[in-house]
This record gives C-alpha cells, sequence and structure tokens, in this order.
C-alpha cells in the first residue's frame, strides 16, 4: 500500500462508501487547496476553494465561505481525538479493530463533553438525564396499541 496517497485517490472511495451507507448523493463536496484532480466524482461536484470573481454575487461569496468554514470545523476535532482520546495509536486487529478504536475514541469524547456539561450545570442535565431514561421505560413498558 502507498504511503502518502494524495486526496483525489481517496475522495471516490470515500465519496463510494457515503453513498452506500446514507443512499444519499451529495450536491458538493468542499476540499482544501491542496486538492487537485476531477471537479466531479460519482454526481457530486468538488469545489475548491480559490479567489472570488467578478461574476460571483456577495450573497453567493459568503454561501461559499460559509461551507468552506464548515470544512475547516473538522480538522480540530479530529486533532483532539487524536491527541486527547488515543486515536492516534490502534492497539486493535485488522479493519474492525480500526472500527472499534474510532468508535470508543468519540464515545470518549462524547463523554467528556457530556461530564463537562454536568459540572456547570447539574440541575438540568439530571432533569435530562430523567427525562430521556422516563421516554425509554414508558415506551419499553407500556403495551403497543393499534387502532
Amino acid at each position: 500500500m502507498e504511503k502518502n496517497v494524495h486526496d483525489s485517490k481517496t475522495l471516490k472511495p470515500a465519496i463510494e462508501q457515503q453513498q452506500r451507507l446514507t443512499g444519499i448523493t451529495l450536491k458538493n463536496n468542499f476540499v482544501d487547496r491542496g486538492y487537485s484532480g476531477v471537479r466531479q466524482v460519482l454526481g457530486t461536484t468538488i469545489t475548491v476553494p480559490d479567489k472570488p470573481g467578478k461574476q460571483r454575487s456577495a450573497y453567493d461569496k459568503q454561501k461559499l465561505r460559509k461551507s468552506f468554514k464548515r470544512r475547516a470545523a473538522i480538522e480540530p476535532k479530529i486533532g483532539h481525538l487524536k491527541q486527547d482520546h488515543r486515536l492516534s495509536r490502534n492497539f486493535y486487529k485488522g479493519i474492525k479493530g480500526d472500527n472499534i478504536n474510532v468508535m470508543l475514541a468519540a464515545a470518549g469524547m462524547n463523554f467528556k463533553r457530556m461530564l463537562n456539561k454536568w459540572k456547570v450545570n447539574p440541575l438540568v442535565f439530571l432533569a435530562q438525564l430523567f427525562e430521556a431514561l422516563g421516554r425509554v421505560v414508558k415506551n419499553q413498558f407500556l403495551p403497543k396499541m393499534s387502532f
């Protein structure tokens, strides 16, 4: 397997997986400036940031800027998962091990966020927790009515 695979080689398999898992074909996919490759993959338009031309309206420029900011917001989260939640090193074997490692890292990150919210306002957190548990118990123990 090649070590430093370029984004243009990994984008098509990623879009195929996304379409297979969700059943949805995305209209646009936003990439960073380092991407060089085709601009259309499996019905999805690949958009790279560039200098806005004079023919673009202010609304289009703002919409594109917002989309690229959303894309850029993912990078720090991946960095935190690697640094703070042990995603950088995988001790599990095979593809299933990779999946387990990612799921455990994401669960740890979500659990930490939940605990931090609990530290700030424990009463609100407990009220939401009991409300959620009440819904689960209500749905589990009430007989299903069919009319």
